[in-house]
Order: C-alpha cells, then sequence, then structure tokens
C-alpha cells in the first residue's frame, strides 16, 4: 500500500494533449449531412423550403455551415415571395446572423427586385445586410432599374439602401 502512494506520490499528470484534442473536436462537425432539403410547413402551406449540397452543423461553435445553399420564401398564396442562392452560408444557430459568400444572389418578388455579390452579412436582430466597403454590390429593380457601388448597407425594417462608396446606375421610368 505504502508503495503504490510513493509511486503516485511522485507521478504528475499531464492534461495538455487532452486539451488539445477537446480544441481539436471543435474543428470537426458533429454532423454532416449531403443533399439536404428543409422544408417548413405551417397551416398546411409551405412557408420556407431550403436546399444544399452540403450542411456541416458544429453544436459547440452554434454554427451550421451550408455549401451551394438554395433557398426560396413563400407567401400567402404559395408564390415564391424570394428566392435566392450562394456557394456558402455560414449561419450562427443562436443569433441567426449569416455569413454569405460565393456567387449571392437574392430577388424577392414583392421588392420586384434583387441583389447580386460575392459576399454578405446579415444580422438578424438589426435586420441589416452589409457587405465589404470594397465588396460590389448590385441592386437591380425588375423593371431595368439597377445601382451598383461600394459600402452596402441594406435595412430591412425601413427598407433603405445606403452606399458609401462610388455608385452608378440606370433609372427605367414608364409612363402610366
Amino acid at each position: 500500500m505504502v508503495l503504490i502512494a510513493l509511486c503516485a506520490a511522485g507521478c504528475s499528470l499531464d492534461y495538455s494533449s487532452a486539451q488539445v484534442e477537446v480544441e481539436a473536436d471543435q474543428s470537426i462537425p458533429d454532423t454532416i449531412s449531403v443533399g439536404i432539403v428543409y422544408r417548413m410547413v405551417k397551416n398546411s402551406r409551405p412557408v420556407i423550403e431550403l436546399k444544399a449540397d452540403r450542411a456541416e452543423t458544429f453544436n459547440a461553435r452554434k454554427e451550421t455551415i451550408l455549401t451551394a445553399a438554395r433557398f426560396s420564401e413563400f407567401d400567402q398564396e404559395g408564390g415564391v415571395a424570394t428566392d435566392g442562392q450562394a456557394q456558402s452560408v455560414v449561419y450562427n444557430t443562436e443569433t441567426e446572423n449569416a455569413e454569405i459568400s460565393g456567387s449571392v444572389y437574392v430577388h424577392s418578388a414583392a421588392e420586384e427586385g434583387s441583389i447580386s455579390t460575392d459576399s454578405l452579412s446579415w444580422e438578424n436582430k438589426t435586420r441589416i445586410l452589409t457587405a465589404d466597403p470594397n465588396e460590389l454590390v448590385v441592386v437591380k429593380k425588375d423593371d431595368g432599374s439597377y445601382i451598383s457601388g461600394r459600402g452596402f448597407v441594406g435595412d430591412f425594417r425601413v427598407k433603405e439602401v445606403r452606399f458609401s462608396g462610388p455608385v452608378e446606375g440606370k433609372y427605367v421610368y414608364e409612363k402610366e
């Protein structure tokens, strides 16, 4: 018994390698899904449909990464109200914020327009969509009018679009 106590007293345990394993685990997805289709139905009608070639969930980081993502939001009659696509979406499951990148395109039938760029950031709480100040963003109306520029901020609470950098565009006027 004394021999065991002396051996145990002389041992020191090194937990640093175990800590590395825990940190490394956060870079490994908890779940990987391929060819996903997610549909939300409310009162027997479709509300949202999300498709992606791949989805990786990271529970500890509260993050889901979608690859080759496409979505559609439906109106009360079942028609497509908003649809869009991007090569990558990094979605925070806690805040519902998202980093969207790679051939980003979103079209709104209700607003009769679209936004296209290479990357955007969505902040859900404030309902603000932003782009990097150097990123070119094109906002186009279905009638052919458009504005493009840098330093894009879209405030969806008040339906306002601002650019802080140089802009150019075309306005299409149609007589009623």
